[in-house]
């Protein structure tokens, strides 16, 4: 069985960077602190997977969905993200046990996108991102976002298998 992600209706395509329309959906989320996207998705994952695994207030587990987002607010602080099955709205999902986790509802949005393989080490990532914003620049489209660093896979997934993307929001 395949593992839900958000939908959304492709726009654009050249070779690996992409702008979508996404048709929103909701997610839940959890604020960390730390040094790097890697650590922070690790330390976020955790608290997030409590909550699907049973760790709400009705003891509902939620399957599994991809991919696992983070976003950098600043220095420091990031939110971490996993996207919620579409069969849910936000008033059927379970209540978290931990306040940290909230349920926030995605409105309907566009996005460039680049789609990578490999680890998501800070380096990759940087130039990623820079590439993203250069493609970007050059077909004159606003960015209204910071990037959206997403992971499809789960860690034991060679690098050459692995599905990543960076995603900004644009007008």
């Amino acid at each position: 069985m395949a593992i839900e992600s958000p939908k959304y209706e492709l726009i654009e395509k050249d070779k690996q960077i992409e702008i979508r329309q996404y048709l929103g959906y909701i997610n839940a989320t959890v604020n960390v602190e730390s040094e790097s996207h890697n650590s922070a998705g690790s330390q976020g994952f955790s608290y997030l997977a409590n909550y699907i695994f049973g760790g709400n207030k009705e003891g509902q587990k939620i399957s599994m969905t991809a991919p696992v987002s983070t976003l950098k607010k600043n220095r420091n602080q990031y939110v971490i993200s996993f996207t919620m099955p579409s069969k849910y709205t936000k008033a059927s999902l379970p209540t978290p046990n931990d306040d940290n986790v909230t349920i926030k509802q995605v409105d309907k949005y566009k996005a460039v996108v680049i789609r990578f393989t490999g680890f998501t080490t800070e380096s990759k990532l940087e130039k990623k991102i820079n590439e993203l914003k250069i493609w970007a620049k050059n077909h004159k489209l606003e960015l209204l976002s910071e990037p959206i660093i997403s992971r499809f896979n789960p860690p034991w997934i060679p690098g050459f298998l692995r599905h990543n993307e960076i995603s900004i929001k644009i007008r």
